[in-house]
């Protein structure tokens, strides 16, 4: 079953709808309308419902456009006249000049209302493909198939709407392999989106001219510390870097992170990794050199790294989500997709898709040395939809 939240990690956000709008407010005018005359007609001269009639056009503008509204109104008020006609009214009723006259300006009010709501849609459509770019300029695509491995995941920041947040991911083919990336930056806003454009630039930066993973790291901290002491913004971050070769062969770099589980047929084991230093913190908390922990991907696996918006998520009894408990005899081994929509399903259950932070997660598994993704009933990844 789909989460509510979930649109795939490489999602174009440009592309999704505007304003979501339930179908049955469209359908609310007409079906006030249609009552309105059959009980009109039923209660005949003991009830005068005309007069509701005079709530069409307002229901049709909070789901149509002017037109549908004008219309509405010019039927609500032959609707009533025809009532008139039919059954004429006591005396002391309202003429028809002065119904008509109270129509035309329900129904001009109403339009208008109607334009400033779809003015106010069409901005919040700009923002929305505006935040799309945002997201495919820092959080660039990453394909399913890179340096030999099949990569798949997903990402949704906590804020409705928001596109980007406070976790990072990038993949890149360097010079040393390929090396992959997954963070969190502390806090929450706009001034978390920017230490996370600083990280990821380092990153970027540092994966193509360092050799070791550990100086990749270094390099980001360097990074955040100095935009720390420009902004005076003392938010630092966890990561965990990934360096992966030919045959599963991995070297990973923890900074604070939430470590790694290593998925296979039996489930999912957390590999044990030192902790590491924050980033932005290294002067502080790093009181040894930075470890570079080697790990062997065996063909049947995959790697799966959270951050810790997913293992900290809550349920309504305040316990934490464990992904491992979701992947425990799932079967799934080295099938990067089932892997996250298995994390993903577990996620939106637990949660009952509401989020408190951003949350993140990546897998990586083997090429079945095809060039191709295989099918997830084969064992072999499939493609994110």
């Amino acid at each position: 079953m789909p989460s509510r939240f979930s649109s795939p990690l490489f999602a174009h956000p440009g592309e999704q709808p505007g304003v979501p709008r339930s179908p049955l407010l469209y359908l609310l005018p007409w079906t006030v309308w249609l009552l309105a005359l059959v009980a009109e007609v039923l209660t005949g001269h003991c009830i005068r419902l005309s007069p509701v009639l005079a709530a069409v056009p307002p229901l049709a503008a909070l789901a149509h456009g002017w037109r549908a509204v004008v219309l509405s109104g010019a039927l609500a008020w032959l609707s009533q006249l025809a009532f008139r006609w039919i059954e004429p009214p006591p005396p002391e009723d309202a003429s028809p000049l002065t119904t008509g006259i109270a129509m035309i300006g329900i129904t001009c009010a109403s339009a208008l209302g109607c334009m400033a709501r779809q003015r106010g849609e069409e901005r919040i459509r700009r923002m929305r493909s505006l935040a799309g770019g945002v997201q495919r300029a820092v959080l660039r695509p990453i394909p399913p198939q890179i340096g030999g491995y099949r990569v798949s995941g997903f990402y949704q920041a906590a804020e409705h709407d928001a596109r980007v947040g406070g976790d990072f991911y990038e993949a890149l083919e360097t010079p040393y392999g390929l090396r992959i990336v997954l963070g969190d930056v502390s806090g929450k806003g706009l001034t978390t989106v920017d230490a996370t454009v600083t990280l990821l630039g380092a990153f970027r930066e540092a994966a193509e001219r360092e050799e070791d993973p550990a100086d990749v790291a270094r390099w980001m901290d360097r990074s955040l510390a100095r935009r720390q002491r420009a902004t005076g913004d003392h938010r630092f971050a966890t990561a965990l870097i990934v360096e992966a070769h030919p045959g599963g062969r991995l070297r990973l770099v923890n900074c604070g992170h939430v470590p790694p589980w290593q998925v296979d047929a039996d489930g999912a084991t957390e590999l044990a990794l030192p902790p590491g230093a924050l980033l932005g913190l290294f002067d502080h908390l790093l009181t040894e050199p930075l470890a570079t922990v080697p790990h062997t991907l065996a063909p049947s696996a995959s790697l799966l790294a959270v951050t810790d918006g997913v293992t900290e998520a809550r349920d309504a009894a305040r316990a934490f989500y464990d992904p491992a408990g979701t992947l425990r005899a799932r079967g799934l081994g080295a099938c990067p997709t089932a892997v996250r929509d298995a994390v993903l399903t577990g996620l939106a259950h637990h949660t009952g898709g509401r989020l408190s932070d951003d949350a993140a997660a990546l897998v990586l598994a083997g090429s079945d040395g095809s060039g191709r993704t295989i099918a997830a009933g084969s064992g072999g990844d499939r493609p994110a939809k």
